[in-house]
């Protein structure tokens, strides 16, 4: 027998890859005001939360720093030193707390305010790509132009839609306001009021956070083909490529005897995208190119809003029992085809995180029975509430551990992750609570579960309008049941997708709001229960072995069983390790509340397969519960 279990597979990103992020700081002349309600300036107080935002980065963070206005006064003669007066105090790199703090601290508000030129040094900083951000503070408007702030802000997101420009107003009148919020809006990011030294030093911590939690995708890098003949070989594992909105990618695989392959494609869109439909399609073909009749296709609209989108296809076709058709039932190189099938077309590239898992024959046990019901709270849930600091992809998801509540503060566009290891024989419940905030912004809010093979399980959304609000919203947890490998022959779903041990994901998102955000974020709360003891899993085969017994057929748009840990070498390279789970398509609703609430439906999911006899599954010879 084989030893295989996902249970066993480490974290993708134990510690996160944190996207690169410049913070620009204003220290131009109005900055020596006093700060109403506060002691001292705004500088001081621009300094005190600078090293409150500094002290609350993580170890790995990768962080710089400009400051414009500082080196010049702000006299007419002083001008044109002042419009080229931005600094750069510390390039993009892992954060130096202390040497940061220092630099900051030394500084005197004195000069011109060069907004335009200041975005301009501050990206020239960045990665040429990957997901990156600027984080701008700023009392008033650019008083330099040319370059107009819009203008450059047009100009950057030109250079790359990964890149987003978040803007915090420090007491600003409505004209800088406007600006500011221009330069967000132009680059996919977000704008921020601050009006005293409490809420900036709240606004820039939180909107730091949230440039440093993009979802960073990750693997070993690949190139799919144009041709399926000639396509990359992949062994299980994770792999990097891009892809444009009408282009074919071919990737392939050599399946043996016996096997059922997981092949997962996951888009990363960034906020701003060009359209407002994206897709991701996987079709596969058997040896020789023989269509195999089968297809995973989904599909989310308002995607300039950004997000992830994932499809799954599984394929049985060579387990015992399958009813494949005979050409794509034998072993051999498979190929996998994945397009974003874009009707509107365009030549922009994206991510793409690629996922194969292939699992063995079980020729021994299957272990448990089938389960027939969801696990639930066994009392309601109580008690302190664990501080958390979620991912910002499925690669970095935060581990929960066990039953408890956890919680921590979301931002408006944040999507948080986290994940729950089930062992065989057990199961998990949850549910996610966003606390009330007084004028707290109208937005979308919505969770979804997903399985270690990026299986969405349960998803559900509705409207946020600053009062607390539980979901899911029928009042009963999203849960799955104790997961046993003979989930997958039930006809419920939620069963059938709990067919696998491992790392179950939870996520929860806070949609961009209707107006200007939430001051100070939303609290959030995510209450967990694990339920059920360890019990025997099945015992796999090698590639190729006879099973014991005939294997059911599983449906190929539902995870039928774990898959072959990451990390096995291809050729030089090693793929990274992950544990997987489907990004969340995330949709941006309309500004309505009914339509908000009508539009939870909005993925599609379409299949296209061959009508196949229909299987036929074991009865009293499976094994009974031990």
């Amino acid at each position: 027998m084989t030893a295989f279990s996902f249970a066993n597979a480490g974290p993708a990103a134990a510690e996160g890859e944190l996207s690169p992020v410049m913070v620009v700081l204003d220290s131009s002349g109005s900055m020596t005001a006093r700060d109403v309600g506060g002691p001292g300036t705004r500088m001081d107080a621009a300094k005190r939360a600078v090293g409150s935002m500094v002290d609350g980065l993580p170890a790995q963070a990768q962080v710089g720093l400009a400051i414009y206005g500082a080196k010049t006064g702000s006299s007419g003669a002083e001008k044109a030193a002042g419009c080229r007066d931005v600094q750069v105090v510390q390039p993009v790199r892992a954060v130096d707390k202390a040497a940061l703090k220092r630099a900051v601290n030394a500084t005197k508000a004195s000069g011109y305010t060069p907004i335009g030129q200041a975005l301009r040094t501050a990206a020239a900083q960045l990665p040429k790509e990957g997901q990156r951000s600027v984080v701008l503070v700023s009392d008033g408007e650019d008083t330099c132009a040319p370059p107009q702030p819009c203008e450059v802000a047009k100009e950057l997101h030109r250079q790359g839609v990964d890149l987003h420009v978040h803007t915090i107003g420090f007491r600003v009148d409505a004209k800088a306001r406007a600006q500011l919020a221009c330069i967000a809006q132009n680059t996919g990011g977000t704008y921020h009021d601050a009006a005293d030294a409490d809420s900036l030093t709240g606004v820039l911590g939180r909107v730091t956070e949230r440039a440093l939690r993009h979802y960073e995708a990750i693997g070993t890098p690949v190139t799919g083909t144009k041709d399926p003949f000639t396509a990359p070989t992949l062994t299980p594992g994770q792999y990097l490529d891009t892809i444009d909105p009408v282009e074919e990618r071919f990737y392939a695989a050599d399946l043996k005897a016996g096997e059922t392959a997981y092949f997962a494609a996951t888009a990363v869109i960034p906020r701003g995208n060009p359209r407002d439909i994206e897709v991701v399609d996987i079709r596969i073909s058997g040896p020789g190119g023989a269509d195999c009749y089968t297809s995973e296709r989904n599909l989310f609209t308002q995607a300039e809003g950004g997000g992830s989108l994932t499809s799954v296809l599984t394929w049985n076709g060579l387990a015992a029992g399958s009813h494949q058709t005979k050409a794509c039932s034998v072993p051999g190189k498979y190929v996998f085809k994945v397009t974003r099938d874009a009707n509107s077309g365009g030549t922009d590239r994206v991510p793409v995180e690629l996922q194969l898992r292939i699992e063995p024959p079980v020729t021994g046990s299957l272990g448990e029975q089938a389960q027939q019901n969801l696990v639930d709270f066994a009392q309601p849930p109580a008690g302190a509430i664990t501080p958390i600091r979620a991912g910002g992809s499925f690669n970095e998801a935060t581990i929960l551990n066990g039953s408890g509540r956890y919680g921590e503060t979301i931002s408006n566009g944040e999507e948080l992750f986290y994940r729950v290891k089930l062992e065989w024989g057990q199961g998990v419940a949850y549910r996610v609570t966003f606390g009330g905030v007084p004028k707290g912004a109208t937005a979308n809010i919505q969770t979804a579960l997903y399985s270690p093979v990026r299986a969405k399980i349960k998803s559900d959304s509705t409207a946020y309008t600053g009062r607390t609000q539980v979901m899911p919203s029928n009042g009963k947890p999203f849960a799955t049941p104790r997961t046993a490998y003979l989930n997958r022959n039930t006809n419920d779903p939620t069963i059938k997708k709990a067919s696998i041990d491992g790392w179950y994901y939870i996520v929860a998102k806070l949609g961009t709001a209707f107006g200007s955000a939430s001051p100070g974020g939303v609290p959030v709360t995510i209450d967990v229960a694990v339920a059920g003891d360890k019990a025997a899993g099945p015992e796999y085969g090698a590639a190729g072995d006879v099973a014991s017994t005939p294997t059911p057929t599983a449906s190929v748009a539902t995870p039928s069983g774990p898959a072959t840990e990451p990390g096995v070498k291809t050729g030089n390279t090693q793929p990274v390790a992950d544990d997987s789970s489907s990004a969340l398509p995330w949709i941006i609703l309309g500004v309505v509340l009914v339509l908000l609430v009508a539009a939870a439906g909005i993925v599609l999911l379409v299949r296209r397969r061959k009508p196949p006899a229909p299987p036929t599954y074991p009865g009293p010879s499976w094994p009974n519960r031990p």
